[in-house]
């Protein structure tokens, strides 16, 4: 069984987008991301901290705005004034949101050129349509590292567990783009194990530990891992790693895995947020 290295193929990324922001003629000013928070927990800013330190070292400029003791039309306020600035180019709103039983009310304020975590009720509806400006970062990693490891994914049958609109739907999107038979499962779904037994690959993002075993994939499939949950302090997947490599021929670990990919790939949409309001100013 080979380990997928997140961290080497995120490196790789880093480098070239490095290259592409050194290189860059359009404008006097750096790439912009303005990560908004409110309030956030010790988990979260682990998170926030490791986007920041990615994008500074790439040559993104980051501004990080907590609104937690801001009232609710205050933070939709400052949300459309970072729309207004033409100094940023990349708005994300770390979650989860205190305040808002339904985050998606405030992200649905992020304008569609800002939106680079993909997750407006906009590019979310566009991307179904192939008009979307920006694609969720996680579902992007997972199509690096399929891309990475050469892994031909036409004509296979790859079933992504859970169908959430940060992973799930947009990847079964990206995936039947790309021409695989997309099986998607989740908790409602009554023939999980049988669906996930027939699949070349397997992309689990339910953020139930151990939820995939051993005794559930076929010979040599490929296991990718977007699952995270934290149990008794220690980050694990949803696969359960107990002897998977008498069965797996290549898995994503967790962590290090997904992970690193995603952050960079989110810092990708920026550049791209950045390439395209400079052309446009």
């Amino acid at each position: 069984m080979n380990i997928i290295d997140g961290k080497k193929i995120a490196q790789i990324v880093a480098d070239e987008l490095t290259q592409q922001i050194a290189f860059s003629k359009l404008s006097n000013r750096p790439p912009k991301l303005v990560i908004i928070g409110s309030n956030p927990d010790a988990r979260s800013l682990v998170y926030i901290k490791a986007k920041i330190k990615r994008a500074e070292d790439i040559g993104i400029d980051t501004d990080f705005i907590d609104i937690g003791s801001k009232t609710r039309d205050e933070q939709i306020s400052l949300v459309e004034e970072v729309n207004r600035d033409n100094s940023s180019d990349g708005i994300i709103i770390q979650l989860p949101l205190d305040d808002w039983s339904d985050p998606q009310e405030l992200i649905d304020y992020i304008s569609k050129e800002k939106d680079v975590d993909g997750l407006t009720t906009s590019n979310q509806n566009s991307l179904l349509v192939d008009e979307s400006l920006f694609t969720p970062a996680t579902p992007l990693a997972v199509m690096k590292i399929i891309e990475s490891n050469n892994i031909k994914i036409a004509g296979k049958t790859v079933c992504v567990v859970g169908r959430s609109k940060l992973v799930g739907k947009p990847l079964k999107y990206l995936l039947e783009s790309a021409g695989a038979n997309v099986l998607v499962v989740h908790s409602k779904t009554k023939n999980t194990n049988e669906l996930i037994l027939k699949s070349d690959i397997v992309v689990s993002a339910a953020g139930k530990p151990g939820l995939i075993s051993v005794g559930m994939v076929k010979e040599n499939v490929i296991l990718i891992d977007v699952g995270i949950t934290e149990v008794d302090g220690k980050i694990l997947g949803d696969i359960d790693m107990n002897n998977m490599a008498e069965k797996a021929s290549l898995i994503s670990p967790v962590p290090g895995g997904v992970g690193p990919v995603t952050v960079v790939m989110l810092l990708s949409n920026v550049i791209k947020a950045y390439n395209r309001s400079v052309a446009h100013n």
